[in-house]
């Protein structure tokens, strides 16, 4: 289990262990299939732990693996994660695939956000990725949001769309 292990993920992030070291006493890291397997559990169990320190050792998980369990965390409330998952999807992925996804997650409310001191970083984020992907589903998506009720998504989407050479 992930969480046993986390004074040496630590140790493997923080550099006190090297890349080697950290995979001998932790082989299990190398496996697909285990990995896979802790994502989903702390998925179904709404483990935020876990998640954060699945996200620690992110270079042991495949690419396509970790895009559709952003894909999946992205809307989820109970996780600490959004503007991280923001991140990747606006430098790593560059995906249209997440546009949808991405526009349903703006409107996300989590307990743990202070008012609006962790929201607005993330809904910034998720108006960069629809600006940055700039095809036309997502500038029609930049228009809808930047009509919408909440003056958060509609001030970052409407500077999108100036920022893109939109609207002026």
């Amino acid at each position: 289990m992930i969480l046993d292990k986390k004074d040496l993920i630590l140790d493997f992030v923080t550099k006190e262990i090297t890349k080697e070291e950290f995979e001998e006493q932790y082989p299990q890291v190398l496996n697909k299939e285990y990995l896979d397997k802790q994502f989903k559990a702390a998925l179904k169990n709404k483990d935020a732990l876990t998640i954060d320190y699945l996200f620690k050792i992110r270079v042991y998980i495949s690419n396509d693996f970790f895009y559709l369990i952003c894909k999946q965390l992205i809307t989820e409330d109970w996780h600490r994660q959004h503007e991280n998952i923001a991140l990747m999807f606006q430098f790593n992925y560059k995906n249209p695939d997440c546009i949808d996804i991405v526009v349903q997650s703006m409107y996300l409310q989590c307990e743990h956000w202070d008012e609006d001191a962790h929201r607005d970083p993330f809904i910034r984020k998720c108006a960069y990725i629809l600006g940055d992907l700039k095809t036309p589903y997502a500038i029609a998506k930049l228009k809808e949001l930047s009509l919408s009720d909440d003056e958060m998504i509609k001030g970052y989407c409407t500077y999108q769309l100036k920022r893109i050479g939109e609207i002026t």
